[in-house]
């Protein structure tokens, strides 16, 4: 099998290809990137420079891959993470996040149904596509009521990928992320609330809370995340022209996670609250029976384990 990851340097992407390469079965897997939002500066080269006989990287902007290109790949499947992904930022620029996601996202979407293999397609959406829920936790059924240029662009990106399989047949799956974490994301990036806490405690300043922190998340950890991506590529037929959820159900508040955090770094760091966020969602928490009856998957990983996991990570990267 051959498997193309846009945004594969980033924190979803690059954690997928580290897991494809795990597999025996896996021929071949093909990152792209423009490395305009890459976190890792320093280990560009080694991204760049990992070109084994079973991975290669390319360094492009994944809207420029036309049929041309994607035929010469010959996949079999692509699994497409490559977008802007902050709420704030998107209210800034949001003709940034319209012209990157959504245009970039038909375009792409446009290049794949000419291609002559017809490869799965796989796509990481979002669960800000909801807004703030009517009920949780939240199935797919759930109204959509986005609140951000991003959200928006998420939703017009998932009805693209989704007209492809109601007009043509083709095998395309969609992925709701609910808040992931772990070893790899961005700690300087927009609005990940726990990467920023865990760099800020480990340097000894103040956790920001946004509101009064009895806003609730449904934090994943990334392994788990992309479990849930091998197991839609394992099951083509099971997974076309479906949409899932992916998360762990579990609601923790914002106040909460900050002690946690707190505890996990033995920081002496205070904690500060400052006005909330115009557009936040209250609550976020997935109801994921339907990708495990369909697929067989569910979390494994409990947040204390992935939070250490994370905290360690950190520290030595930091080092």
């Amino acid at each position: 099998m051959r498997v193309l990851v846009t945004g594969a340097a980033g924190f979803y992407g690059w954690t997928m290809v580290q897991r494809l390469l795990k597999k025996p079965e896996i021929e071949k897997v093909i990152g792209v990137d423009n490395f305009s939002r890459t976190f890792f500066d320093r280990i560009k080269p080694e991204l760049l420079g990992e070109n084994t006989a079973r991975f290669e990287m390319h360094k492009m902007d994944y809207a420029k891959l036309d049929a041309h290109i994607l035929n010469n790949f010959d996949l079999d499947a692509i699994i497409h993470f490559a977008a802007f992904v902050s709420i704030d930022e998107s209210m800034l620029i949001p003709n940034e996040y319209f012209l990157n996601n959504e245009i970039g996202t038909f375009n792409f979407s446009q290049s794949i149904l000419k291609t002559k293999k017809q490869p799965q397609l796989i796509f990481a959406s979002s669960p800000e596509v909801y807004g703030n829920p009517r009920y949780t936790p939240i199935d797919e059924n759930h109204p959509l009521n986005p609140r951000s240029t991003y959200a928006a662009t998420k939703v017009a990106c998932e009805k693209h990928c989704m007209s492809m399989y109601e007009w043509y047949g083709y095998p395309v799956t969609a992925m709701r992320n609910f808040n992931t974490y772990g070893p790899n994301q961005n700690i300087w990036g927009h609005g990940a609330v726990l990467p920023t806490f865990i760099n800020r405690a480990l340097h000894s300043e103040p956790l920001r809370i946004e509101g009064d922190g009895t806003q609730t998340r449904d934090f994943m950890f990334i392994e788990d995340a992309v479990a849930a991506y091998e197991m839609a590529l394992d099951n083509p037929k099971k997974a076309k022209g479906e949409i899932f959820n992916i998360g762990t159900g579990v609601q923790t508040s914002v106040k909460d996670l900050a002690q946690k955090v707190l505890t996990a770094t033995n920081s002496k760091s205070t904690i500060e609250f400052v006005p909330g966020r115009k557009g936040d969602l209250f609550a976020l928490a997935a109801d994921t029976k339907k990708i495990h009856e369909k697929l067989g998957w569910q979390p494994t990983t409990p947040f204390e384990t992935g939070l250490k996991k994370t905290v360690e990570w950190y520290k030595q990267y930091q080092k």
